[in-house]
């Protein structure tokens, strides 16, 4: 069994994972660019897989990505194949749960404001302080990582609602609804957070009715994809103080050029797409391969296998 890595590990994660899997073959590559009719496996952060990737391997069977999204990936393609595609899920809901946890800190007690003081020598306690106790806050994807920032929420004392397909109920949650009823939790919210994954679907939902649905003067913080998000639409909101602050760790283009609206937004709190990143994180990254790798080929033993019609 062949496994080809487009992804750099060391001396003791290859033994660790050549111990999960007898008979397992490693070969660690910088790019997928040759033809091998024994590749099995491939291992990678997703970006480096097209369509024509995949007619370099005739008899592959499962790709594992070490990243959470898997929207770059030709998913049409491994269905037509018959490629089993896995992902981390799970693997960042802890960083990324305690980066909006800290994204609405910053914006509810002007942390950017105490900053800028501080560099000005300046000691004042005029900037206006708010708390998260008592606050209502909707989670748009009640999936893994919305049910950690669920938990933390509660915990600030916060009444938290969430938004999933399913509309399937968890304790994490005061209520579930599907997207047909987001208006009427979006309404009386007074914070938005958005952690979708990016599909078809979800692309641009973040738009000018979504906003528009948003509570006059709350608080958005998106840490999905940034093509989930109509900045234009965004923008005019943020300008126009129809939503009252955003913390924003994605953009359609990153990194973001700096002629960006966004750079000169009083209201905005940008972070370069750094909320799923922690030293931590690694290591629970690897964790899913090695685990599926010890599983392989008992797909019903196997975690994280994509629905590739759906994209997650």
């Amino acid at each position: 069994m062949k496994v080809l890595s487009s992804i750099k590990m060391g001396e003791d994660r290859l033994k660790k994972l050549l111990s999960a899997q007898p008979g397992v073959r490693i070969v660690q590559v910088k790019e997928f660019k040759e033809i091998d009719p024994e590749v099995e496996i491939l291992l990678t952060y997703g970006w480096d897989i097209k369509k024509d990737t995949l007619e370099l391997f005739p008899n592959l069977r499962w790709i594992q990505t070490l990243s959470a999204g898997v929207d770059a990936l030709p998913l049409d393609k491994l269905a037509e194949k018959g490629v089993v595609l896995t992902n981390v899920k799970g693997a960042h809901k802890i960083q990324m749960a305690e980066h909006v946890i800290w994204s609405i800190l910053m914006l509810l007690r002007q942390g950017v404001t105490f900053v800028q003081q501080q560099e000005k020598k300046i000691f004042s306690a005029k900037p206006k302080i708010d708390e998260m106790y008592g606050k209502t806050v909707c989670v748009v994807g009640a999936g893994t990582i919305g049910k950690e920032i669920a938990k933390k929420c509660k915990v600030f004392g916060m009444t938290v609602y969430g938004v999933s397909r399913r509309g399937e109920q968890h304790p994490n949650f005061s209520r579930i609804v599907t997207a047909d009823k987001m208006q009427e939790v979006l309404k009386i919210s007074d914070i938005v957070v958005v952690v979708l994954p990016l599909t078809p679907y979800t692309k641009n939902f973040i738009g000018r009715e979504f906003l528009g649905n948003m509570k006059e003067g709350a608080i958005l913080i998106n840490a999905s994809r940034g093509p989930v998000a109509d900045e234009d639409a965004l923008l005019n909101a943020l300008k126009e103080k129809r939503i009252g602050a955003a913390a924003l760790d994605v953009f359609i283009q990153e990194p973001l050029s700096e002629d960006s609206p966004f750079w000169s937004l009083d209201n905005v709190v940008i972070t370069p797409h750094i909320g799923g990143r922690t030293i931590q994180a690694s290591e629970r990254m690897w964790d899913v391969f090695t685990l599926n790798l010890a599983k392989y080929p008992d797909r019903t033993e196997m975690i994280n296998i994509i629905d590739l019609s759906a994209g997650y």
